[in-house]
């Protein structure tokens, strides 16, 4: 399957409206969108009937999916054309796809698809019938990235096109004072240097000129060092936190406070998680070209009409506010039009849900008054970014005389509860008598969505506690979880389905350990089982087997790079480095300061899909949250050290619990 280019608004509209075949309007599931985290919580409030995708059927067969969602990795230029091609009995060969470009008059089509009824019965095919669906299918931009004809939001080139660089204040809660472009300005290459909303932007003939001439700018930054916080500052508020009382209780049954203080047995344990960024290995960029009364955006986005409304809401408020943004009068015509063109992304994780790279591309091609491709350096991504949250965790348990436990507590501590509770309020165990509750610790660092949200902490921390409790009644971890998840069939059934395939109660090669966790969320269910080493203060991690339940599959390729690449995105985070601060300023810079895990040090990851006819659920991010609580709690079966703050370190290593 071709990936032809964007096609022409006018000429979309005419086919779709006047042309000859088919053309429907209609509405996937993509992203959350209204539906529930799986924990409660709605990742998406309910909206009017917006379409996300459309379809052009030809009288001689030929069918094209136009799709407005971006593809970042997740696999949707594939799957929804197998959707479609399985529902309409279509030839797979003679399926295309193109990128619906963002404009306001798809909204055209939305008002007259909304008014038409809608069938009473409708006879969907059954698991049986289905020729393609749950079959492996080759990505269909495959080819196009091997070959290096994919186009991603860095590779866009323009006529004219110039390239540029923004100097932004390091500390956070700092901003420009002043600045001299004097020596800037000398450097070759560089056409102009512009102040924008957000620092000092550097324009030039290329990366490089640009990267040259925001160095030479002198710039003096409005920043008190005394209201500057640093890592361990942090730190001591979210441990204070765990403590006192809380802001908001988020679960609550039985009488868990009662049940604590009068059970036979009493665990108490703090767990501490750190800020981590996204470190997509494509850095922010955005291009713009404005004319003509057009504002054109070229953009890895995640969320293209969040873009669109950023962009439009830019240009079309108080010009005066505009003026001061680009920071000198306009000499161009202000666009009455806005154009969201989205290309593949070079990773999203949650950090390109956020527009701010968007919209200062689009200051500084309105200040420059000519097209202009705005590059973040290394450096900016990890030093700028809208980090995971950093949290702390106090969890209580009450035990009878056998260890079942009969009261859970968890205090949560963070700085955003939106991003700190999520897949806590349930935890998939028998208990009787519980409480959850959150405390809120306000802190200078900007967070935001981060893979799998706050399903990343409580994942760990929950299925690290339950470890803790399993060790406490002498029980093995596998039956231990197994034997309180009579409520949670499907859980469970991945459970025992990954202890079954690492081998559990099997032999293992010498110095080798087994850790076992699980956890649902977005509607799927995984459990992992991870196989460990640890030698010389070091955690080696040899292979992971990984079960997921995620109902209906449509391409089980997909599902198995999800669970890969969920594997090593938090590994990474459970192994490897933290964010951490200096002056309300971060101290790492690049990726030898803020490592990821390499090639040789990626484990075998084997994928156990559940075959199974229930609704179709996410698989891009419920594959991290078991990942770290599996790998720490077989270094545990291995040292006996327990694992609670992440990192994993090596002078952890050497502290018993």
């Amino acid at each position: 399957m071709s990936l032809p280019a964007e096609p022409a608004r006018r000429r979309f509209l005419k086919t779709t409206l006047a042309g000859s075949g088919l053309t429907l309007a209609f509405c996937l599931p993509l992203g959350g969108c209204g539906k529930d985290d799986g924990d409660g919580g709605q990742a998406g409030a309910a909206a009017p009937f917006r379409p996300n995708a459309w379809l052009q059927i030809q009288p001689d067969g030929t069918t094209t999916v136009f799709l407005a969602e971006a593809e970042m990795g997740q696999g949707v230029y594939t799957s929804i054309p197998m959707l479609v091609a399985e529902e309409l009995d279509a030839d797979w060969q003679r399926i295309r796809l193109q990128r619906a470009l963002l404009v306001p008059e798809y909204g055209e089509l939305a008002g007259p698809a909304a008014r038409q009824p809608v069938p009473q019965d409708v006879a969907l095919k059954s698991p049986a019938e289905f020729h393609l669906l749950g079959r492996p299918v080759t990505r269909t931009d495959l080819d196009a990235k091997v070959r290096g004809s994919a186009v991603f939001g860095i590779d866009v080139r323009l006529p004219g096109l110039l390239v540029a660089s923004v100097a932004r204040c390091p500390h956070f809660g700092g901003r420009l004072k002043s600045f001299d472009a004097e020596a800037a300005t000398q450097v070759p290459g560089v056409v102009s240097v512009h102040e924008i909303s957000t620092g000092v932007a550097v324009v030039a003939d290329g990366y490089t000129a640009a990267l040259r001439g925001r160095d030479a700018l002198r710039i003096q930054w409005d920043f008190d060092p005394a209201a500057g916080v640093d890592s361990e500052d942090i730190d001591a508020a979210l441990h204070a936190a765990t403590g006192g009382t809380a802001d908001r209780e988020e679960a609550r049954r039985g009488e868990p406070e009662t049940t604590l203080e009068q059970a036979p047995q009493r665990l108490q344990a703090e767990y501490r998680l750190p800020f981590q960024a996204h470190a997509t290995l494509e850095p922010m960029n955005c291009t713009v070209r404005i004319g003509d009364g057009l504002c054109e955006v070229w953009a890895p986005t995640q969320a293209p009409t969040d873009a669109h409304r950023e962009v439009e809401a830019l240009l079309l408020g108080p010009l005066d506010k505009l003026v001061r943004k680009v920071g000198r009068k306009l000499s161009i015509d202000l666009p009455s039009d806005v154009r969201i063109h989205t290309t593949l992304l070079g990773g999203g994780f949650g950090r390109r849900l956020k527009q701010d790279f968007v919209v200062e591309a689009v200051e500084i091609a309105l200040a420059a008054d000519r097209p202009v491709k705005l590059i973040w350096s290394r450096e900016d991504d990890l030093q700028h970014d809208f980090y995971r949250p950093a949290t702390r965790h106090r969890l209580q348990a009450g035990l009878d005389d056998s260890g079942r436990p009969l009261a859970w507590r968890h205090r949560i501590a963070g700085p955003s509860r939106g991003l700190c509770v999520g897949g806590a309020r349930r935890i998939p165990y028998d208990v009787a008598n519980l409480l959850v509750d959150y405390r809120n610790v306000d802190t200078p660092v900007p967070v935001h969505y981060w893979r799998s949200v706050a399903h990343s902490h409580n994942g760990f921390v929950i299925e690290s506690f339950i470890d803790e409790l399993a060790a406490t009644a002498g029980a093995d971890p596998f039956e231990y979880r197994r034997a309180l998840m009579k409520d949670q069939p499907r859980l469970r059934h991945v459970l025992e389905l990954a202890a079954q395939k690492a081998g559990w109660s099997g032999a293992r090669p010498a110095g080798r350990h087994l850790g076992i966790a699980a956890h649902s969320s977005y509607g799927s269910h995984v459990a992992q089982v991870a196989e460990v080493s640890v030698q010389d203060g070091r955690v080696r991690v040899h292979r992971v087997t990984c079960a997921i339940d995620c109902g209906q599959v449509v391409n089980p390729d997909t599902v198995r790079a999800q669970m890969e690449g969920s594997v090593v995105f938090g590994l990474s985070a459970a192994l490897k480095d933290e964010i951490t601060l200096e002056q309300s300023r971060v101290r790492q810079s690049n990726f030898h300061d803020y490592r990821l895990l390499r090639f040789d040090e990626t484990p075998e990851v084997e994928t156990w899909i559940v075959d199974s006819d229930a609704h179709p659920e996410g698989v891009g991010e419920p594959g991290v949250p078991p990942i770290a609580a599996a790998v720490t709690n077989a270094v545990y079966a291995a040292t006996g050290v327990r694992i609670r703050s992440l990192p994993v370190t090596a002078d952890a290593l050497r502290t018993p619990a």
